[in-house]
Formats: C-alpha cells, structure tokens, sequence
C-alpha cells in the first residue's frame, strides 16, 4: 500500500512534487528520496511544524528551506 504526498517547495530552487511512496516512510525518508538535507529545513503539515522521524501521511507537505545552499 503507497500513500501520496503533495510537495510544495518554498525558498527553494526545486519545483513542487507529487510523490507516491510505501507506508511506513518517514519524512526522513521522503527529503532523502529528493535530495534535501533535513538540517536546512522545515516540514510544515496543515501550518504546523512535523518531525523528521514522523510517519508521512497522504496530503500536502510544505517543505520549507531555512538555510542558504550556497
């Protein structure tokens, strides 16, 4: 069973995404599959802040670059 994820990217060079991906993944697991690394930036989940080793769920997840990659 796969759960679908909408991603908006916000201050980020990379455009939005749509990503199908097992139960059980983590948002961990989802910013590795993009190539982001978690320490630039912010999960946000209907406006609020998720941890990183939380269990991703089907909607809209907005990630949030916090840091320049530069």
């Amino acid at each position: 069973m796969t759960i679908n994820i909408d991603i908006e990217l916000i201050n980020s060079d990379l455009s939005d995404k749509q990503l199908n991906v097992p139960n059980g993944t983590t948002y961990e697991n989802v910013l590795d599959i993009l190539g982001i690394n978690q320490e630039t930036v912010l999960l946000l989940k209907e406006k609020k802040v998720v941890p990183i080793d939380g269990i991703a769920v089907s909607g809209k997840l907005t990630i949030m670059c916090i840091a320049s990659q530069g």
